[in-house]
């Protein structure tokens, strides 16, 4: 055997010696950029072949919470080994998340919308005037704060034929919809951030005055662990649904999974379009695991592996 054969198996009995000595193996290049790859700088980490570790990884890439993604990947691998790829996804989403009828909260005569500020709400409750398609339907705003928040709703209602009303507090609330009867309410509320607890109390106060439904209205593009302290902050008011806003402009869903999974939260539908009288589109798991494939593959990885 000639040197240049003996060599590699040279280095092998070094490599093997080294460590059970305990001596620090020689440096890898391929190793070290293996356990890079996606960082900035570096190429992207190419994706696995197997169905499950594939669907991980591209929950991975919508910044899912890890207890969510292990809770997912199990619902997915429990399916018939022949079971196609968009077929796991969507059935390990109906497994683990809460889908509701749009049509079917709508059915509750008063909504009020909360959630933090510059989530869209004022928008969001536009659209929920305008589908549901009444002339009854009667806008009403708490957002006296918010420079121009009272006149972008009147704008809207007028486009829409509607009536809109400024709200200044619970009593002015409680004596407007005695007046309302019959009619179906959508109200917009000031945005409330996470950890203000006397402007959740004011919420709470409009429901209490109300008997409203509280609708939790959150920005798509919400980052996941924001979302869960979101959530975690306006539980107590008792929404038991949520609306993402501006699903699309955005890639990663993290933030609207983790917001939804972390109350327990129906997924009845999400606005798709700025404009405001129409772009409210019902969620399925069918729709989000699209959403959730088509988006992680317009990363660069290329390869798949055969892991």
């Amino acid at each position: 055997m000639t040197r240049r054969l003996q060599a590699p198996q040279r280095r092998a009995r070094r490599a093997a010696r080294r460590s059970r000595e305990g001596v620090e193996p020689e440096f890898n290049l391929l190793a070290v950029a293996a356990r890079s790859a996606g960082e900035a700088g570096m190429p992207a980490r190419p994706w696995p072949g197997n169905d499950i570790a594939f669907l991980t990884a591209v929950l991975e890439a919508h910044n899912l919470p890890a207890a969510l993604i292990r809770r997912l990947s199990r619902a997915a691998a429990a399916l018939p080994l022949n079971t196609l790829l968009l077929e796991r996804l969507s059935a390990a989403l109906a497994d683990q998340f809460h889908f509701t009828e749009l049509d079917s909260l709508l059915r509750h005569r008063v909504l009020l919308l909360i959630g933090p500020p510059g989530a869209g709400k004022t928008t969001l409750a536009a659209k929920l005037a305008a589908h549901l398609g009444e002339r009854q339907v009667l806008l009403l705003s708490t957002d006296s704060g918010r420079a121009g928040g009272l006149a972008q709703l009147a704008e809207y209602a007028g486009v829409l034929g509607l009536a809109s009303t400024a709200v200044e507090d619970a009593a002015a609330l409680r004596l407007l919809l005695a007046d309302a009867e019959g009619r179906s309410v959508v109200i917009d509320t000031a945005g409330v951030a996470t950890g203000d607890i006397a402007a959740r109390d004011a919420l709470a106060a409009l429901l209490a005055a109300s008997r409203a439904t509280p609708v939790l209205v959150a920005p798509a593009d919400i980052a996941a662990e924001e979302a869960v302290a979101m959530v975690r902050f306006f539980a107590p008011l008792g929404a038991d649904h949520l609306l993402p806003t501006r699903l699309d402009l955005v890639h990663r869903l993290g933030g609207v999974l983790a917001a939804a999974d972390a109350g327990r939260l129906g997924l009845p539908a999400s606005g798709t379009t700025p404009h405001f009288a129409f772009g409210l589109r019902s969620l399925t798991p069918e729709m989000l695991a699209r959403r959730l494939l088509a988006a992680a593959l317009r990363d660069q990885r290329s390869v798949v592996t055969a892991a």
